[in-house]
């Protein structure tokens, strides 16, 4: 499986894709110089800072049958607040309008050992509103998971699915959580950034887990802890 990456794609996209680079995965960064073949390809798109072409990327396919992942996140929509969001909203409807097979997901805010976002919250940061917003984490080895299980797939992609954990708790709980375990606060970062998470719903894991067949793993189940 050729997947290419046309431009930076920005985070949590770039680094998602660089995990299935070391499973395994090809990686390109430019469609000019794939291999010879008529091996399928997948575009990776997300919100990185280029602006996608997606008839440029068409004709230098050359015919070659390709399929689009949309890399977006949790709170994209067209009346968003956070500019980013809305930006995600077009780009998902750009693709969707370009006629490819697609598959758009959308990823709450990743965690786990080594996330940005649980470095950030181990350094005991400042939280918004008291820490009282609700946030639906995914544990990020769950999204690169969906990710090889959907490349995987030979049937045509179609739709999005919300990639969200089976938990909701508060910033403030999830901070908790974090500032109580081991390891390195280097490299922290509010991803998604404030703006974003602040937006955020409650979001179902329901249809994305029984699509790509997968259990969401609970926070306690990684992070030691009841959850509160």
């Amino acid at each position: 499986m050729i997947v290419v990456a046309p431009g930076p794609l920005g985070e949590p996209a770039a680094r998602l894709l660089a995990q299935l680079a070391a499973r395994g995965v090809t990686l390109h960064a430019d469609p000019l110089r794939l291999p010879a073949g008529a091996e399928p390809v997948t575009l990776a798109v997300s919100d990185g800072p280029f602006v996608l072409d997606l008839l440029a990327l068409v004709r230098a396919l050359g015919g070659r049958p390709f399929r689009v992942l949309v890399l977006s996140r949790l709170g994209a929509h067209p009346d968003a607040r956070a500019d980013s969001l809305r930006r995600l909203w077009r780009l998902e409807e750009h693709v969707r309008g370009g006629g490819a097979p697609t598959l758009t997901l959308r990823t709450a805010p990743l965690v786990g050992p080594d996330s940005p976002l649980w470095r950030k919250l181990r350094a005991r940061p400042g939280l918004p509103r008291g820490g009282r917003k609700i946030v639906n984490p995914v544990l990020e080895a769950d999204v690169v998971e969906t990710l090889a299980r959907a490349l995987a797939e030979r049937v045509p992609w179609s739709g999005w699915y919300e990639l969200a954990g089976p938990d909701a708790v508060t910033l403030a709980e999830l901070s908790a959580r974090a500032t109580g375990s081991p390891g390195p606060t280097a490299g922290g970062a509010w991803e998604p950034p404030l703006e974003e998470m602040l937006e955020h719903r409650l979001a179902e894991c329901a249809p994305w887990a029984v699509r790509f067949a997968l259990t969401p793993t609970p926070l306690a189940a990684w992070a030691g802890r009841e959850v509160a």
